[in-house]
């Protein structure tokens, strides 16, 4: 089955104009992220979980009748999805006493995504008040021909989904949407005040280096000195000069897999080079353990104004403890600029499987 990379759309001159920074398998490339194609909304597919929070949801699309729903596909360490609940959180809040209903898809993109434990910690952390189904098999994903991270569909009230939005951004155009719907029955609705239309990806926000993987995982890694290795190996690495722009290096020993690149070894260190004002990273760890992870930048200590939600500060510097498998706040820079930030794990175990990264306008740590 394909899968696609969390997609960070550049919303330019217009809602329709933008720049899709990917490299992904074809069907990630969309030429219109908002379709208006009505087609009938496929059911919950087999080998799905669902993650029940609260009162207990209907768990197929036909007993959702006479309510407008908002299927929304996410994944656990994609930004691009964290930085959509608090959007959808907003919706959520304002419509849901009228009719609106949500029903949270997971499907994963690294291995640590089919772990239904960790995409159940991650609903309770991002505090998300509607229903979440673990898609484990992919079949809801092919039903409703999903293409990445976030892909929305809004169903109407008897059941065709009438709109699809693709990639952050388009929200006025959902929300309209959805409001449209639900004054079928309650034209009150229309009182309720919109969102401000805001747009993050305006060239003002600033152009981010691309998402970055360093396992093998769609046939592209972003370690810059990986050479003829490949998933499988373990490699000891001697970086023959500094990474580049959007690249990687490695120092010590490292295992390659598809998803990310595991330290064997006490003394092994990972550096990229990038611009951005914020800096995530999934980082995944054995269950149980706890690694402590020291962050330097530009040859130096990362400084305190500099560092993440996820970093913490002591005599030694900054530093993570990465207790768990998911995605790590690492810097949010006082400004938009470029650093060179490296990596020392304390020990081995510790997998690295990607960077990316926030703008000018993308500054918020949670949903």
């Amino acid at each position: 089955m394909k899968k696609v990379r969390c997609i960070i759309l550049f919303f330019l001159a217009s809602l329709s104009a933008f720049l899709l920074l990917s490299s992904q398998p074809v069907s990630a490339q969309s030429d219109n992220p908002v379709d208006q194609t009505v087609r009938r909304a496929p059911d919950f597919g087999v080998g799905t979980v669902w993650l029940d929070e609260g009162a207990p949801a209907p768990h197929h699309i036909a007993d959702y009748k006479g309510k407008v729903v908002l299927v929304d596909f996410w994944e656990y360490t994609c930004i691009n999805c964290v930085r959509d609940f608090a959007v959808v959180k907003r919706w959520y809040g304002k419509y849901h006493s009228y009719g609106f209903e949500v029903v949270g898809v997971h499907y994963g993109e690294f291995n640590i995504g089919f772990d239904v434990s960790n995409v159940g910690a991650a609903a309770k952390r991002f505090r998300l008040p509607w229903p979440v189904v673990a898609d484990q098999q992919g079949t809801t994903w092919k039903a409703y021909n999903a293409e990445g991270w976030p892909d929305r569909f809004l169903i109407d009230q008897e059941g065709n989904i009438v709109l699809k939005v693709f990639g952050e951004g388009n929200n006025r155009v959902m929300e309209s949407k959805l409001r449209d719907l639900l004054a079928v029955d309650h034209p009150e609705v229309m009182k309720v005040e919109l969102d401000p239309d805001e747009n993050e990806f305006t060239p003002q926000c600033g152009v981010v280096t691309q998402e970055m993987f360093l396992g093998e995982i769609y046939d592209r890694s972003a370690v810059d000195n990986l050479g003829q290795h490949h998933t499988g190996d373990t490699v000891e690495f001697v970086p023959p000069h500094s990474p580049p722009d959007g690249g990687a290096m490695l120092v010590g020993k490292w295992r390659i897999e598809k998803d990310g690149v595991i330290s064997q070894e006490r003394d092994t260190g990972a550096e990229i080079r990038y611009h951005a004002k914020e800096l995530y990273s999934v980082l995944s760890v054995p269950k149980g353990k706890s690694i402590r992870v020291d962050l330097f930048q530009d040859g130096g200590p990362l400084p305190k104004d500099a560092g993440g939600s996820d970093v913490k500060f002591d005599a030694k510097g900054a530093y993570m403890d990465v207790t768990e498998s998911r995605m790590y706040y690492l810097v949010r820079s006082p400004a938009f600029s470029g650093h060179l930030i490296s990596l020392r794990p304390d020990g081995p175990g510790l997998t690295i499987n990607s960077f990316t990264f926030g703008n000018n306008c993308q500054t918020a740590d949670a949903p």
